[in-house]
């Protein structure tokens, strides 16, 4: 990344903003940064702040309310795949634009209106029509009334103390003048009908919301009509529906094919509009120039600065400034990996970017990850599998960039496997025995100590391996109390390392003896460099190097439980129904050893590795570009 600030003549200040806006190159810093570098180009205080004037305040009042006015619009229409046959909209800052924009408002407003209206319809005349259908047998009568209100009412079972209580209570408020009728509607829920004498409707409404009992009101064209009438224009009325619904769904889309398009753009001109008011706040400037200072990733700072000269003719020129350390934390990042690497990066955006300055850990992300992943499936069958889901996946290119950044890990996780199922031997557990594989480097179920060794191995590995980038890191920045601090941490595990294989026999005898009398000055010079919490770190280093034990405990069981799949089909008779229940339990087996495997090699990363030299805390690279 470069700091870079673009000066030139004061009045070509707009002018300047809108090209770098196009390039989208620059990302722009603080007007505080700004300042303090420009009060270096000349005498202290000749640079201020550019402020916006009264005329730019309402602008950008304007521009706020337009781009939200246009968002809820775009929201509110449906996306048109085909068919679009688009309209134009005058420029967003112009009279016309805002009076266009009423009317298009008020269009499409009363569009979504109706078609509510009709979905609330919908959905009382189908609740309706299920409590009429149960009720409609028993016709209600209220005699020497003209003048009714019906209403109804959907009670729980399990709640009978309801009809109890409406019964007692509508009977006092209309003094026994009412009708009350109930049926059960399904298995849960009984169905009331309430006939009152029109006056004692609101007191019957005010009633039943205190209680929070729900009602179904009647509409009011069908009100005082026999329940027989009733039902049967419910259910003319709810096979008309759909087809209003689907008419206005088509007029709705109709016209986002004419407007969606330049609505969008629209929002996107007006958003450009305001970044740019903003933008111009945040620069500094002096009697005769401007200054915008930013970031620049370092490989386009060269082009970007030759096309300002070019654009400009000269009078607009940008300067490049050494980034010093102390301003790392402010420093956006930019990942630079190959192409095969950079998938992982996905992986890396679970947490937070790496500080400018530090270590990118998406190279050793790309290495370990499908190594641990591979070493605890370990198996031919599943990672075939797991090779063939990616490749669906990536054919029908789901999830768009992210789902192919998914499918390349996917795809490194599954030849990892494949090749781990040919080193154990294994083809759904035991099964690749039946077709010639036999173990190259152990048997996972029968050599389990050996399997807790290989795992412990690559532990101390990668546990070393973020000691001696904690290193390198000290060694760039020129600390060199860090990088020794490092160095004697790096070698006290080593010779504890070494004292623990020598003893258990993996390392010849006389190093036990040399490792043990490297441990007592190695433990002094680190308590000496990094205090009396020197031996406690020790302690910890060697407990997140126990902790890849996992690797080998997941495997394990993923072993035994391919074992016992495979036992079932042959205890089970008939042996269809043993074949069944193994490729069940195999296809628990393969799920668990998807997620289990990635959710344990991506803690491993993020608790034990990272924490030996990460540095969270790098800011996202944003720059000032248009939104199309």
């Amino acid at each position: 990344m470069s700091k870079a600030q673009v000066l030139g003549p004061r009045w070509l200040l707009p002018d300047a903003l809108r090209f770098l806006h196009a390039q989208g190159v620059l990302q722009l810093r603080s007007l505080s940064d700004a300042l303090g570098e420009g009060a270096r180009m000349g005498e202290k205080g000749a640079v201020r702040q550019i402020p916006l004037a009264g005329a730019d305040v309402a602008t950008e009042r304007s521009l706020e309310e337009i781009s939200r006015r246009l968002h809820e619009l775009l929201v509110a229409l449906p996306v048109p795949r085909a068919g679009v046959q688009e309209d134009s909209l005058p420029d967003v800052t112009s009279p016309e634009f805002l009076s266009r924009l009423e009317a298009l408002e008020l269009d499409v407003r009363a569009l979504n209106d109706r078609r509510l209206a009709l979905e609330e319809e919908r959905d009382l005349v189908a609740r309706y029509e299920r409590l009429l259908t149960a009720l409609v047998p028993l016709p209600p009568v209220l005699e020497g009334v003209e003048h009714v209100e019906t209403v109804g009412i959907l009670v729980r079972r399990d709640r009978p103390e309801v009809l109890t209580f409406l019964e007692q209570e509508v009977g006092r408020i209309t003094r026994g003048a009412y009708y009350l009728l109930s049926r059960e509607v399904d298995r849960e829920q009984v169905g009331v009908l309430l006939t009152v004498p029109r006056e004692f409707a609101r007191e019957l409404s005010h009633l039943l919301f205190e209680r929070g009992i729900t009602e179904i009101k009647l509409p009011g064209q069908y009100a005082g009509q026999p329940l027989v009438k009733i039902l049967s224009l419910l259910l003319r009325r709810g096979q008309e529906l759909p087809g209003e619904i689907q008419q206005l769904d088509a007029e709705l889309l109709s016209f986002s094919r004419q407007w969606h398009g330049p609505l969008g753009r629209a929002l996107g001109a007006a958003q450009d509009r305001l970044a740019r008011l903003r933008a111009m706040a945040r620069c500094g400037e002096t009697e005769h120039a401007f200054v915008i200072a930013g970031w620049v990733p370092a490989e386009r700072c060269g082009r970007l600065a030759a096309a300002l000269e070019q654009a400009f003719q000269g009078r607009v020129t940008l300067v490049e400034h050494a980034i010093r350390e102390g301003e790392y934390a402010e420093v956006p990042v930019v990942l630079r990996n190959p192409g095969l690497i950079r998938p992982f990066e996905l992986l890396l955006s679970l947490v937070p970017l790496p500080r400018y300055g530090s270590t990118d850990p998406t190279p050793f992300l790309a290495g370990f990850f499908p190594l641990f992943f591979g070493l605890m499936l370990g198996d031919v069958g599943f990672g075939g599998l797991t090779l063939a889901l990616a490749l669906v996946v990536r054919a029908k290119r789901w999830g768009g960039e992210t789902g192919r950044a998914l499918t390349t890990i996917a795809l490194a996780c599954a030849v990892s496997a494949i090749v781990f199922g040919l080193l154990f031997g294994e083809l759904f557990g035991e099964l690749g025995g039946f077709v010639g594989l036999r173990p190259i480097l152990l048997h996972r179920r029968e050599a389990a100590l050996s399997f807790l060794g290989l795992a412990l191995f690559l532990g101390a590995i990668h546990i070393l391996l973020g000691i001696t980038l904690a290193l390198w890191t000290a060694l760039r920045r020129a600390k060199g109390r860090e990088a020794l601090a490092k160095s004697s941490t790096l070698a006290l595990i080593l010779a504890a390392l070494a004292w623990l294989l020598a003893r258990l026999g993996y390392l010849p005898p006389p190093l036990e003896k040399g490792a043990l009398l490297a441990l007592a000055p190695l433990l002094v010079l680190s308590i000496v460099l990094e205090g009396f919490l020197a031996p406690l770190e020790l302690v910890i280093t060697l407990g997140n190097i126990l902790s890849y034990a996992r690797l080998m405990a997941l495997g394990l069981a993923s072993v035994m439980l391919a074992q016992v799949a495979n036992r079932l089909a042959e205890v089970f008779t008939p042996a269809v129904l043993g074949v069944t229940a193994a490729v069940l339990l195999h296809g628990v087996n393969f799920t668990l050893g998807l997620l289990g495997p990635t959710i344990q090699a991506l803690r491993l990363h993020y608790v034990e590795f990272f924490d030996k030299f990460y540095e969270a805390g790098g800011k996202p690279y944003e720059p000032f570009r248009l939104t199309a």
